[in-house]
C-alpha cells in the first residue's frame, strides 16, 4: 500500500499560469475553464442528494419488497438500522470532506487514503455503479411512462421512446449547469415529499385501524430483526444511495467545508425519519395482521392499493404520475454523479483529456455529460432491439448491480477515510477520525454481505446468471486497479498525475500525491 506524508502542507493560491509548481494542478489546456464556484448552497446539494435516492420509488418499489420479502411488518426498524450506520459512516466521510475538494469523491478519498492504484479501481467502480444505476432508472421511467401515458391518449408508444427523450432533456439540463438542475429537482422532490406526507398523514384518520389503536411493533427488537433480516437492510441502505454523492458538489458549493456536512446530515436524516415514519404510519393504518399479504399479493401495485384504500377517490393516478417525475429527477443526480467523475479523471490527463473541457459560459463538464449520455443511450438502445422488459430487465438488473457497486464503494471508502487519518494530522478527534471510521467499517461490511447474500432478491435472478452479473461490478474495480499498474510500469509522467490536484477548490493537493 502506499504512503501520504503524515501532515498537510499549507494551503496556497491556485496558480494561474500554464505550468503549476509539483503538487499542484497539472496543466489543463484553455478548454478546461473549472467548475463554477461558490453555485450550490445546502438546499440545492440537499435536492441532488434526495433526488438520487428518491424516496418516491423507494416507498412504491422497496416498501412492497421488503414488507413481503423481508422482515415484515418490521420494515420500519430495518431504516433505523440503515441510518444509524450511514450517520456514523457519515462522520468520518464529512471529516475528509474538509480537506478534499474533489468532483471525483470516493476517487480523491481512496487516493488519498490506500494509494494510487486502488483510487482508479475505486474511481473505474464508481463511475461503473452510477452509470449502471442511470441506465436502469431510464428503463423505469420508460416503463412508468408508457403505464401512464400510452392508455390515456389511446396510442403504443414504445418504452424506449420515453427513456431516450428524457435521455435527451436530462443532457440538456446538464449543460445548463447544477443550479438549473437544482431548481427542476427541487420541484420535483417537493411533490413526491408532500405525496408521502399526504398519504402519511391520511393514514392516521383511516376508518380500517383508528389511530388509537396503533401499535409500535414495527419498531420492537425481536420484530425488526426477524423473518429475513439481510433483504430488508439490503434494500433499506439501498434506499439512501445518492447521499454520497454530497462531496462531488465540494468544488461547486458555497463554503464546501461547512455546506457538504450540513447537506450529507440533513439528507440522511430526513430520508430516515420519513422512511420510519411513513411505513409505520401505512403499515399501521392497513393493519399489522394484514398488511403482509396485502403487499405479497400486489407487489409493484402495493402503494397505489394502498394509497386508494386510505385516500380513497383513486388517488393511485397521482403516485402514478410522480412516480415518473421521481425517476427522472434521480436521473438527473447519477447524470451529474458521472460526468464528473469523468471530468474529474479527465481534466488530471488520466482518461481523454477532453473529459475535462468545460464550457466557458457555463462551466459544466459538456464533453463528459455527452459521452456518459451515449454510453447509457448503447445500454437503452441494447435492451429495445432484444425486446427486453424495461422493468424486469432493465431496470431491475442495473438498479441491482449499481447498488452493489455503490455499497462496496462506500465500504472501500470507509478503510480508505480510516486510514487516511492514520497517516494523516489534520484531525485528531477520537470519534471522528477513529471510532465512527472503525463502526463504519464494520457496519458497511455487514451490509456488503448481507447483500451478496441476497443476490436472487435483489437481481430477480439465481446462479450461473446471477454470478456473471456479480463479476461485472468486480471486473470494474479490477479494470480501474490493472489501469493504475499499467501507468505505473508503461506512463510514469501520467501515473504521477494520479493523486494530483485532489483539492481542485483552491488548487492544491490536501497531502502530496502517494509514492
Amino acid at each position: 500500500m502506499e504512503n501520504v506524508t503524515a501532515s498537510l502542507p499549507p494551503r496556497r493560491p491556485k496558480a494561474t499560469s500554464p505550468s503549476c509548481p509539483p503538487g499542484g494542478s497539472p496543466p489543463t489546456g484553455p478548454r478546461n475553464h473549472g467548475l463554477r464556484e461558490n453555485s450550490l448552497g445546502v438546499p440545492s446539494i440537499f435536492f441532488y442528494i434526495i433526488a438520487a435516492a428518491s424516496p418516491l420509488t423507494v416507498v412504491v418499489a422497496l416498501y412492497p419488497i421488503i414488507i413481503g420479502a423481508g422482515n415484515g411488518v418490521g420494515m420500519p426498524g430495518a431504516f433505523v438500522i440503515a441510518t444509524v450506520v450511514l450517520m456514523i459512516f457519515a462522520v468520518g466521510y464529512v471529516a475528509m470532506s474538509r480537506h478534499v475538494t474533489n468532483a471525483g469523491a470516493f476517487y480523491a478519498y481512496v487516493t488519498l487514503g490506500l494509494g494510487r492504484i486502488p483510487g482508479l479501481g475505486s474511481a473505474f467502480l464508481a463511475i461503473f455503479a452510477y452509470n449502471a444505476i442511470q441506465a436502469g432508472l431510464y428503463g423505469g421511467f420508460g416503463y412508468y411512462a408508457s403505464e401512464l401515458i400510452n392508455p390515456a391518449l389511446g396510442i403504443d408508444i414504445p418504452w424506449w421512446a420515453y427513456a431516450f427523450g428524457a435521455l435527451v432533456l436530462c443532457l440538456a439540463l446538464g449543460v445548463q449547469g447544477v443550479h438549473s438542475g437544482a431548481k427542476v429537482l427541487g420541484v420535483f422532490m417537493t411533490l413526491e415529499v408532500t405525496m408521502i406526507t399526504v398519504l402519511s398523514a391520511f393514514s392516521l384518520f383511516g376508518d380500517a385501524v383508528p389511530v388509537s389503536q396503533f401499535s409500535f411493533e414495527p419498531f420492537r427488537p425481536s420484530v425488526v430483526l426477524g423473518g429475513a433480516l439481510g433483504v430488508a437492510l439490503m434494500f433499506a441502505h439501498a434506499s439512501f444511495i445518492g447521499f454520497e454523492g454530497s462531496a462531488i458538489y465540494g468544488e461547486e458549493a458555497r463554503n464546501p467545508a461547512h455546506t457538504i456536512p450540513r447537506a450529507t446530515y440533513l439528507s440522511i436524516a430526513f430520508m430516515g425519519i420519513l422512511y420510519a415514519v411513513s411505513g409505520w404510519l401505512i403499515i399501521n393504518a392497513l393493519g399489522i395482521d394484514k398488511v403482509v399479504g396485502m403487499a405479497t399479493e400486489t407487489g409493484g401495485n402495493f402503494i397505489f392499493a394502498a394509497s386508494d384504500a386510505i385516500i380513497g377517490h383513486n388517488i393511485s393516478v397521482i403516485f402514478q404520475t410522480l412516480i415518473v417525475s421521481a425517476t427522472f429527477a434521480a436521473i438527473i443526480t447519477f447524470h451529474n454523479n458521472v460526468s464528473r467523475y469523468q471530468f474529474s479523471l479527465g481534466r488530471q490527463g488520466l482518461v481523454w483529456r477532453p473529459l475535462g473541457w468545460t464550457l466557458a459560459s457555463r462551466r459544466t463538464p459538456w464533453v463528459s455529460g455527452i459521452v456518459q449520455s451515449v454510453t447509457v443511450g448503447i445500454v437503452i438502445a441494447f435492451f429495445a432491439l432484444f425486446g427486453q422488459d424495461p422493468f424486469a430487465t432493465l431496470f431491475t438488473w442495473a438498479t441491482g448491480i449499481g447498488t452493489i457497486g455503490v455499497i462496496l464503494s462506500q465500504f472501500i471508502a470507509g478503510i480508505a477515510i480510516f486510514a487516511f487519518f492514520r497517516k494523516s494530522d489534520v484531525d485528531k478527534r477520537p470519534w471522528n477520525t477513529v471510532i465512527a471510521p472503525i463502526l463504519a467499517i464494520i457496519g458497511l461490511g455487514a451490509f456488503f454481505v448481507l447483500t451478496l447474500n441476497s443476490l436472487d432478491v435483489l437481481l430477480g435472478v439465481h446462479g450461473a446468471m446471477a454470478a456473471l452479473m456479480l463479476s461485472l461490478v468486480f471486473l470494474a474495480l479490477l479494470a480501474g486497479v490493472l489501469y493504475g499498474v499499467y501507468l505505473r510500469a508503461f506512463a510514469p509522467a501520467r501515473y504521477a498525475l494520479v493523486g494530483q490536484a485532489l483539492n481542485e477548490r483552491d488548487g492544491d493537493d490536501p497531502a502530496p500525491a502517494p509514492h
